[in-house]
């Protein structure tokens, strides 16, 4: 983010959060159970078996053999990254010192979907950067508060990429805020030569300028103003790199697309934009929640971080921003993304509720059209607002913490890492699935996701994403454990002749901050490598009984 940070006003409020009702109950058969749930589990078999353990079963509507209303293909890199640029080398590392658990992560992924996350080095710190080829990797200049003011990066910056899948792209950001066209053109005239052309996907144009009013730009600042600049910039640009066509980002704004908004993807089009055949595609920024100043901070709660009709209900505001992409043929994706803005919250974000919220949050922005979203890591910036909650370091909404610090303690994955586990298998590898969020009637706290996939079934779905969010903490009672599952009947949906299977993301509550004890299929990914047995799970009778505060992928095929 950039500047203060949002306006009250024009953020997206909360809808209020659904009651757990202590009918849910929850499932058995998985690893590193909490004491609550080994209670849980003992109690249902003295009161009489399978029948009292499994409690309400939830049939699902009936789901379409072939995804006529859903989705489009679901791009591989649905769920990529962007980093701060001035703590991408923290993250990454370099020829000599690639950073090894970043590495490690990042091939988990590549594993799941044959294809490495797409990488945007970007945020506030863009628009304060320069190139220079005599420079050395990065250098920061800063206030005497920690406020990085000026960011030189030189060609050995570029040694980032060694650390990323081969098939990883880059969508390269350079300097706009500082109103200097010539420093966009050094940063995209290295990134030609440095990145090259055959991982290059667009080039970005600063970062939230819908920001800018008031500060770089005079106040009134506006989206004809910006578009004006756009077609400048870009034609100045082309004419002179000899860019190809097609090859800009347009927008990358930061508040949410309400009436009030400054400038969105829909006003840019209006105002021109896209009539000189240099967008590639569109962008906005999503922070559903903010921890920029006290009256937002309130609101970042866990409860309200994870709850699907706040996740529906906040995504759906871009509709017709996908929509207007759309009709100019061109993708929509969302540039830079977490749950809480100015760095996250300590207890909320870096806990395994930002999992469910991840896996929620991806899989609906999927659903609705959104190609690929960016989900930002970096650290706390002394010029995202003076009101803001958080101290200097990494922020809490980091998906893992590259290296050792005070705060964090040694470099390992964030509990919330299992979540791009869940999503990439859901998305799979084959280039060929399509989404669709199936409604529950009556069950709020359900968010259930169909996923065709041509490749490996022909007619039915392929995939089913299941997400409990039932708040289950790691204080919760054995009686409201088991009142927090659900067992859902999907025997309707089983391929014939063969056996479905599950794999699950799980937990010892919603609260739980020990990445070593968070899993998905049975196994941890603190340290960027499987730990543990997977387990697979078999389905019996078409039945699969799914925790509060836990995520299953059941596989059909």
């Amino acid at each position: 983010m950039i500047g203060g940070g949002p306006s009250e006003s024009l953020r997206y409020q909360p809808l209020p959060t659904a009651s757990s009702s202590p009918s849910r109950r929850r499932p058995t058969g998985t690893m590193n159970w909490p004491t609550a749930l080994l209670a849980y589990v003992a109690v249902a078999a003295a009161v009489g078996g399978a029948s009292a353990a499994l409690g309400s079963t939830v049939a699902l509507p009936p789901i379409s053999a072939h995804p006529a209303n859903a989705s489009q293909v679901i791009d591989r890199r649905l769920a990529s990254f962007s980093f701060e640029l001035s703590f991408l080398p923290t993250f990454a590392g370099n020829k000599s010192h690639p950073n090894l658990l970043t590495r490690e992560l990042m091939k988990r992924l590549e594993e799941r979907t044959g294809l490495g996350p797409d990488i945007r080095p970007g945020g506030i710190t863009v628009d304060s950067s320069v190139f220079d080829p005599n420079a050395p990797a990065l250098t920061l200049e800063q206030t005497a508060a920690g406020g990085i003011y000026k960011t030189t990066f030189g060609p050995d910056f570029f040694e980032f990429l060694d650390v990323f899948p081969s098939s990883s792209r880059v969508l390269w950001s350079v300097n706009l805020g500082n109103n200097t066209v010539g420093f966009a053109q050094a940063g995209i005239k290295a990134a030609i030569e440095h990145v090259g052309w055959d991982r290059l996907l667009a080039f970005e144009l600063g970062n939230e300028a819908d920001h800018y009013g008031g500060g770089s730009r005079p106040r009134g600042w506006s989206s004809a103003d910006y578009t004006a600049q756009f077609l400048g910039w870009t034609s100045f640009l082309t004419r002179n790199l000899s860019l190809p066509h097609n090859i800009f980002l347009a927008g990358g704004f930061a508040e949410d697309p309400t009436s009030a908004a400054p400038m969105t993807t829909v006003s840019i089009i209006k105002d021109g934009a896209d009539t000189t055949g240099v967008v590639k595609l569109f962008a906005q920024h999503t922070y559903q929640y903010s921890t920029c100043d006290p009256v937002r901070n309130a609101k970042a709660t866990l409860p309200n971080l994870v709850n699907h009709r706040n996740v529906t209900a906040y995504l759906d505001l871009w509709k017709p921003q996908i929509a207007a992409a759309h009709k100019e043929g061109k993708e929509f994706i969302v540039g830079e993304y977490s749950s809480v803005s100015c760095s996250g919250k300590q207890n909320v974000t870096d806990t395994y509720g930002q999992a469910l919220w991840l896996a929620d949050t991806i899989l609906y922005g999927g659903t609705i059209n959104i190609a690929r979203m960016h989900l930002h890591q970096g650290a706390t910036l002394v010029f995202q607002s003076s009101q803001q909650a958080n101290s200097a370091g990494f922020s809490w909404y980091d998906l893992w913490y590259p290296v050792e610090t005070d705060r964090y303690g040694a470099p390992r994955a964030a509990p919330s890492f299992v979540a791009y586990l869940l999503v990439t298998e859901a998305i799979g590898n084959s280039g060929s699935s399509h989404f669709s969020l199936i409604d529950v009637p009556g069950r709020d706290d359900l968010a259930v996701y169909a996923i065709w996939d041509s490749a490996v079934r022909s007619s039915g779905i392929a995939r089913l994403a299941v997400l409990n969010l039932v708040v289950r903490n790691e204080s919760t009672s054995s009686a409201d454990a088991a009142g927090a599952a659900v067992t859902l009947d999907l025997s309707g949906y089983l391929q014939q002749g063969k056996a479905a299977t599950a794999k699950r993301m799980t937990a010892p509550g919603l609260d739980s901050k020990d990445s070593s004890r968070v899993t998905w299929a049975g196994q941890s990914y603190a340290n960027g490598t499987a730990e543990g047995a997977e387990v697979v799970e078999k389905l019996t009778n078409g039945t699969i009984t799914v925790g509060g505060s836990e995520g299953v992928l059941v596989f059909f095929a």
